[in-house]
């Protein structure tokens, strides 16, 4: 169309031009036609040469003007996508990259989309370079990108990725080439739970989960070291493939204090990689008791809570109930101890919990450590003759604006069964109120104290169990509840104004996840390197968020020093050497040539320089008939 009405305008302007010469010289053939003497009048070429040439730079520039395109659309090639992520490399297994990179040179296209811990686009030459290092494999934003280029895509992977649902989002016309690895015993440890803090002489519960390669595992044990000395070992029983298991160890721990490594490692028959083989964690063993729990009033509330503290948060914890006046039992076992005793070691533990008798020997108010105090609602009061007493039923609605309000707003307070509350709580900034039948006046049933120093929270009320009790939300919201809290408060001990490492197994190219310490919103960690490089990073602090995060690392050992506190940091090989299965590649529906738009003749300089010439042209050949 712009050719077209270029070409109409061009005519029409030469015409104009050009016009009265033309209607000039057909009148004078039409006098000589008589007179065949005569030869024919030189002006008529001319006109007609010089509308051609008026006409020839009218339309070029009219085309330009108009935008028209300089030539055919030309077909696109789908956009070839490769995975670089350091999955390529495990077992040694070189020949996999090269069938990507044979796999690369087989797709069209000077440009190349790499995918792994991020998408970026680098040109052919340098994609055949590249080397798979990418601790990551996520797909995803790879196809964002081009989906917003309009193109379709070839994915070229080994199939294990972190997001395999976006094969499922391909655009049309794409296709997949997954490269299936050689088959091959690989035992990995994927997964490992261990508690960040313990007492020495104690005993711990590791639980590790072991995942298998493309090949079955016929025989293999697993191993808890510390300090170069092994606490214990297991045999594994044989594993499918792609199979995963859940060990758990019970490992005693020698006396002593410090921070120590605890590395838990695999030995499986025939295995071929071995640098997902062992997982090494921190671990703070002290020599006084991490947390305690005193009771002078043992319920189902403290059963319940206990096995928070042990199970969901893996806080080492020694518990006491006072059975009667004077009479102490050890939790678990139920044996006899002294009250002295109790009291000594109450004043000596990083976190106390004391429930029942909030005044008991006024142990609280003696300790500089995190506490919590938990007062239980008294018994009811026993019905006169002919009465039917029915405590008042108190009920959770809401979580106020609070350091925990991040981690308790998602509580479903319209399912809660209801709890009977002693007292109020006063002081301190709320995490919880209540109120009498849905409807009365609220309560806080707890808070905490955002001074300066070690943590405290006071707790008021009964019945917590009966969340736990209940199958789904209740019982979910009754460990979401006392997890957050005891995660919080065991985060206080050490420096008050440092930020502390999230979890105690860090992996290559996963965020580091730091808890705030204290009360400022800002801290910093000096973070170096085996090799003595040194790096400052800033953590910002949310107002409803004691969480922040940091870039990854590689895999090595560091040095954090955070306020006045020093400790080192471990960081275990990428998640990426573990083995999965390769993801399933989906049926992708048929598309047409996606084209590419050919280029305006705005974008070019030819037909400026031609429209120069034809001009030029036209000028010259006025002058030489006497026009002007």
């Amino acid at each position: 169309m712009s050719w077209t009405l270029a070409a109409i305008l061009a005519l029409l302007g030469a015409w104009i031009a050009y016009g009265p010469l033309w209607r000039a010289a057909s009148t004078e053939r039409g006098s000589l036609a008589a007179d065949l003497s005569r030869p024919a009048a030189p002006k008529g070429v001319a006109s007609v040469l010089l509308g051609v040439l008026r006409f020839g730079a009218y339309f070029v520039l009219l085309a330009m003007l108009f935008g028209a395109s300089a030539g055919r659309p030309a077909p696109l090639p789908p956009l070839a996508v490769l995975d670089v992520s350091q999955s390529h490399t495990r077992a040694n297994d070189g020949s996999l990259w090269r069938r990507a990179l044979d796999s690369l040179a087989a797709t069209a296209g000077d440009s190349v989309l790499l995918s792994g811990d991020s998408a970026r686009v680098v040109a052919r030459a340098d994609a055949v370079s590249a080397a798979p290092n990418d601790r990551a494999s996520r797909l995803q934003p790879a196809l964002d990108a081009a989906t917003a280029l309009g193109r379709s895509v070839t994915v070229i992977t080994d199939g294990e990725l972190d997001d395999p649902t976006a094969l499922l989002q391909l655009p049309a016309g794409s296709r997949v080439v997954r490269l299936d690895r050689e088959t091959h015993v690989d035992l990995a440890l994927a997964n490992l739970e261990v508690p960040t803090f313990a007492t020495g002489g104690d005993t711990i519960d590791v639980h590790a989960t072991l995942t298998a390669g493309n090949d079955t595992v016929r025989g293999a044990s697993l191993a808890v070291r510390l300090a170069g000395e092994e606490l214990a070992r297991v045999s594994v029983q044989s594993l499918d493939p792609f199979a995963s298991r859940r060990i758990t160890l019970r490992v005693p721990l020698p006396r002593g204090a410090g921070e120590r490594a605890l590395v838990v490692a695999l030995n499986a028959t025939s295995d071929i990689e071995p640098r997902n083989d062992s997982l090494v964690a921190a671990l703070d063993i002290s020599d006084r008791p991490r947390v305690v729990f005193v009771t002078t009033a043992p319920d189902l509330d403290v059963r319940e809570v206990l096995r928070v503290m042990r199970g969901s948060v893996m806080l080492p914890t020694r518990a006491y109930l006072r059975v009667a006046p004077g009479l102490w039992r050890e939790e678990g076992t139920l044996a006899p101890i002294s009250e002295a005793l109790v009291q000594l070691r109450a004043r000596e533990a990083g976190l106390l919990v004391l429930h029942g008798d909030t005044t008991w020997n006024d142990v609280a108010s003696q300790r500089r450590g995190a506490t919590i105090t938990w007062k239980s609602a008294p018994p009811p009061a026993a019905p006169r003759a002919g009465e039917i007493s029915r405590p008042a039923e108190w009920f959770v609605f809401r979580a106020p604006v609070s350091p925990l309000s991040s981690m308790l707003s998602g509580l479903p307070f319209d399912s809660l069964p209801p709890l009977e509350v002693g007292g109020a709580v006063d002081g301190g900034v709320p995490i919880l109120e209540a109120r009498v039948g849905r409807s009365g006046d609220a309560r806080a049933i707890a808070a905490v104290s955002t001074a300066s120093g070690p943590r405290r929270l006071r707790i008021s009320g009964s019945g917590f169990a009966s969340w736990a009790l209940r199958e789904g939300r209740a019982s979910d919201a009754f460990t979401a509840l006392w997890g957050a809290i005891f995660d919080w408060m065991a985060a206080s001990e050490g420096d008050a104004n440092a930020a502390s490492l999230v979890g105690n197994v860090i992996r290559a190219g996963e965020p580091l996840r730091w808890r705030r310490g204290g009360a400022d919103s800002t801290a910093f960690v000096v973070i170096t390197a085996a090799d003595g490089a040194r790096d400052t990073v800033r953590l910002q602090f949310g107002a409803q968020s004691d969480i922040a995060t940091s870039n990854a690392l590689a895999s090595g050992v560091y040095s954090l020093q955070t306020g006045d506190v020093s400790r080192a940091l471990i960081v275990n090989p990428s998640r990426e050497l573990v083995p999965r299965a390769p993801a399933a590649v989906p049926s992708i529906r048929a598309a047409g040539d996606v084209t590419l738009a050919p280029r305006s003749l705005l974008e070019r300089t030819w037909p400026i320089v031609v429209a120069l010439v034809l001009l030029s042209a036209e000028w010259l050949l006025r002058r030489r008939v006497g026009l002007r």
